[in-house]
Parts: C-alpha cells; sequence; structure tokens
C-alpha cells in the first residue's frame, strides 16, 4: 500500500507521461480494425452525421428514430451512433428507450451543438461519449475509440459540464459516507482525469487486468454503464478531479 500511495502522489506526472506513450493518432488504420456501427438518425434533425462516408466506420445499420432500433440486438454493434437534441436528452420516453440500450452497448449521442446541459446529461444517461454533429470525421473516430476503449469521450465544449458535476460530488454530505472504497475512490480520481486502464496500471503499480477490475467494481457499486456516468453519480461519494475533454 505505501508503494501505491508514493505513486499516486506523482500520478500527474507519471499519467502525462503515460499518456505521451500511449498516443495512438489512427484510431482505426485499416478495414480489419474499423469498428462495427449502428446509426440512429431522428426525425427532428435528421440524419445523425453527414460525414459518414468518409469515416474509417463500418455502417451495419441505419434507423430513422431510436423507437426503431430494438434493445435486444444492439450487442451485435460495436458502437450506435445516435442524432439526438439536447431537448431529446430531456424527454422522457427517450430517456427510457436510452438506458435501455446503453446497457447493452457503447453508444454516442451525436448533438448539433456540444453544449453543457448536453454533455451533463448524456453522462447521466450512460452514453458513453458525446461529440458534435459538425466535427471532422478524424474527431468522430476518435471519440468512437476513446468511447469503445471505456475512456471519457466528451469534447472540449461539453466538457464544462461534466467538471460542474465533479466540483459538486468533492462538496461533503453531512451524514454520507461514500459509495466506494478507498482504492475506488483513488481509481475514480485518475478516470475522471481521463485515465485508461492502462494507465490506471501504470500510476498505481498494479497489473492492467486488475485496475480494470476496480474500475467494473466502482461501476457497479453505483450502477453506471460507463465511466463517464460514474464519475457523474459518484458526486456526494469522494473527491473527484474533473473529466478530461477529449481533443477535438
Amino acid at each position: 500500500m505505501a508503494r501505491c500511495s508514493a505513486r499516486g502522489r506523482t500520478g500527474g506526472r507519471e499519467l502525462q507521461s503515460a499518456r505521451a506513450s500511449y498516443d495512438r493518432p489512427d484510431p482505426f488504420p485499416d478495414a480489419v480494425s474499423q469498428p462495427v456501427v449502428c446509426v440512429v438518425n431522428s426525425k427532428q434533425n435528421g440524419p445523425a452525421y453527414v460525414r459518414l462516408a468518409e469515416c474509417g466506420l463500418r455502417v451495419a445499420a441505419t434507423v430513422p428514430a431510436l423507437s426503431r432500433l430494438d434493445p435486444r440486438g444492439v450487442a451485435a454493434y460495436d458502437c450506435i451512433l445516435v442524432g439526438c437534441s439536447e431537448r431529446m436528452l430531456l424527454n422522457p420516453t427517450f430517456r427510457t428507450r436510452i438506458r435501455e440500450v446503453s446497457s447493452g452497448s457503447c453508444v454516442v449521442a451525436v448533438v448539433p451543438t456540444a453544449t453543457l446541459g448536453a454533455g451533463i446529461e448524456a453522462a447521466r444517461l450512460g452514453f458513453a461519449g458525446l461529440v458534435a454533429s459538425d466535427v471532422a470525421p478524424s474527431a468522430l473516430e476518435r471519440t468512437i475509440a476513446a468511447a469503445m476503449r471505456g475512456d471519457s469521450a466528451f469534447p472540449r465544449s461539453s466538457f464544462a459540464g461534466l467538471a460542474r458535476l465533479a466540483a459538486i460530488g468533492s462538496a461533503p454530505r453531512h451524514g454520507r459516507t461514500s459509495a466506494l472504497t478507498p482504492r475506488q475512490d483513488q481509481v475514480v480520481r485518475l478516470i475522471a482525469g481521463g485515465a485508461t486502464d492502462r494507465e490506471l496500471a501504470h500510476v498505481l503499480g498494479i497489473s492492467e487486468s486488475t485496475a480494470h477490475k476496480h474500475v467494473q467494481n466502482a461501476m457497479r457499486r453505483v450502477n453506471a454503464r460507463s465511466r463517464s456516468q460514474l464519475v457523474a453519480t459518484i458526486r456526494g461519494s469522494s473527491e473527484v478531479s474533473p473529466p478530461r475533454a477529449l481533443a477535438n
């Protein structure tokens, strides 16, 4: 434990060094690595993303609305792109439907404008990431790759919303104790900074499989479906640093 605590004090520098080693400028360099995706358009906004043909993705299905997507079949896709708006994210019917879908697959929201409110609601609903519909194809690919790895995949423009949730979470609440173990608290703080399983292992001096197990256990404790949702819902449990924005 002493060794881990010592490393934790210098975690910021080590995490920065680890990220430099694990940079992936081209997330899908060939056809074999391209993820199988389903694209969900919306009646309000039309196509979720108009430049799909320029992306290194295998689009297996396109549906006109979320209501037409069968939650029982979502596991067949590596990622589901859902075209929506901040208003739709607040709609009770949409929220119920998206929770069913996000429980079985990696889901990324594609919104006209990546606002503070959209980032908060998307994280609460279990979206693994969020991206604006006008980003370059390479930015969409990076967002999908980060979401599939389980990293925080939210852009800078909506980053403030998640940071605010983390700040709210750090405020002490009288009479409550953390829902997480001390180790899980430590892991969540690093996740909020954007750490991957490999980076967690590097900083904490543990194996990557052990790091992954800590993340999964923390998510189960608070019923979170993604790392972003874990950070969003842990408020009141522990002091959590703001999550890292994904560079678009």
